[in-house]
């Protein structure tokens, strides 16, 4: 026996028929959503230029899966699907504005393995480029409604804040310059550390007592929408970019009921900050009430980010589905009802000299838009169908000699045992699939 071992490495996972026809269940119905407000599939290289993804996600950059090629190059996993796509577009100014685009792929981080973590995972990403006004805000929010609707949640939260709101606050607080990262950084583990962690944090990072606890104050304001912005204006009145913030989230905010985005289903939540350094204003987080698993999507706008790559300055947002996250909460809540198989119908022969009818009924049971398959193992009719069972298989045609004499076929319902004589060309119509 090999000493090699067959499991995957740490933080990564096969995937089987079962889980796979799961995922693509998930991934096909956030697609249908993602296609229906215009936006085109993109494909970028699991590997990326070292360079092109370092300097852009602040303290998580130490979680990037890095290396060199033969030829000495340094090359590195892709981290998420966002700088890949500002590269891009640098690469193709050319392209209409706005872009809209979608991307479904892999990406890697060097995670501690932890419930709904791992270190190669699926991002599903929209993004609109080109727009820096608040009704593309609105449109990736109310994306971000539609996809968790279609798959059959009642009960989340997103969580809206501005990073130019964030930023006044800091100011306001007192927190020297050098330290406003470590300040976002703090704050940003509210929920897992709860406030009094962040104040720890906070004081731990070098930020004087009388800043942190400012910090802690605004942070906590809480209720809906309108009275929160309502008393962060006060808050803010003299700093230009906080009233910039407030402003741009308002307007975002009102376009929500014509998307046809429900109250109480959003927030805005003072310690939303998001980890990643490239956000510029607002920014997005959606959060299951239960299973408590972190968030499912995040995402906001960036409009400096392309112009590391371009030289120029192009507005963009957009948003992330964490796809592992999302079928993980809605396993847990069984939400999922999918086959075990792709196959419909097993042809399925009472003796070996069948095997060419069998050929034949396969094709036209394909031509007809039926998946199927047959026996390919010379196995007894016994065993064929104890296979069929074994694969979740819904149906299995039958033929011996008898139905071939006479045109028929045996069509066995494998769940309710019940058996029917048929022509070939009425199975189709029959199978409830």
């Amino acid at each position: 026996m090999s000493d090699i071992s067959t499991n995957p490495p740490i933080g990564m996972r096969d995937f089987l028929a079962k889980d796979m026809i799961k995922r693509e269940y998930v991934v096909n119905k956030i697609k249908e959503v993602f296609e229906r407000f215009g936006f085109d599939p993109w494909e970028t290289p699991a590997v990326e230029r070292l360079e092109v993804l370092q300097g852009k996600y602040g303290e998580e950059e130490k979680l990037i899966y890095k290396f060199q090629d033969l030829g000495g190059r340094w090359l590195a996993l892709r981290y998420d699907l966002t700088v890949p796509l500002a590269r891009v577009v640098a690469r193709f100014p050319q392209l209409p504005k706005p872009i809209k685009r979608y991307q479904i792929s892999r990406v890697w981080r060097y995670e501690r393995k932890q419930k709904g973590r791992y270190k190669e995972f699926w991002q599903c990403d929209v993004d609109i480029v080109g727009s820096s006004r608040m009704i593309a805000d609105a449109e990736i929010v109310s994306i971000v409604y539609k996809v968790l609707k279609k798959l059959g949640f009642e009960e989340f939260n997103i969580r809206i804040n501005n990073r130019k709101i964030l930023s006044a606050i800091v100011r306001i607080s007192g927190v020297d310059k050098s330290k406003v990262l470590d300040a976002f950084r703090s704050i940003d583990k509210l929920d897992k550390v709860g406030i009094e962690g962040v104040r720890k944090e906070l004081k731990a990072r070098g930020i004087k007592d009388d800043s942190v606890e400012k910090l802690v104050e605004f942070i906590s304001i809480k209720g809906n929408a309108e009275r929160v912005l309502s008393e962060v204006e006060s808050l803010v009145k003299k700093d230009e970019e906080g009233l910039k913030g407030v402003e741009e989230l308002k307007e975002l905010l009102s376009y929500l009921p014509d998307f046809r985005v429900k109250k109480g289903f959003y927030s805005v939540d003072l310690s939303l900050v998001r980890g990643l350094d490239y956000y510029t204003g607002p920014i997005f987080e959606t959060v299951v009430t239960k299973p408590k698993i972190g968030s499912i999507s995040g995402g906001g706008r960036y409009d400096n980010l392309i112009s590391l790559f371009a030289g120029t300055r192009i507005p963009a947002v957009g948003v992330s589905f964490g796809l592992e996250r999302i079928i993980d909460v809605m396993e847990e809540l069984n939400m999922i009802k999918t086959p075990q198989t792709k196959t419909d119908v097993f042809v399925a022969c009472v003796e070996e000299s069948l095997i060419k009818n069998a050929i034949k009924i396969c094709d036209f049971l394909r031509e007809n838009g039926v998946n199927c398959q047959m026996d390919l193992m010379g196995r007894k009719l016994s065993k064929q169908l104890e296979y069929v069972d074994s694969k979740g298989i819904p149906y299995a045609v039958i033929i011996g000699k008898a139905e071939v004499e006479k045109g028929l076929v045996k069509l066995k319902d494998m769940k309710t045992r019940s058996e029917e004589l048929l022509k070939l060309e009425d199975v189709p119509k029959k199978i409830k699939v």
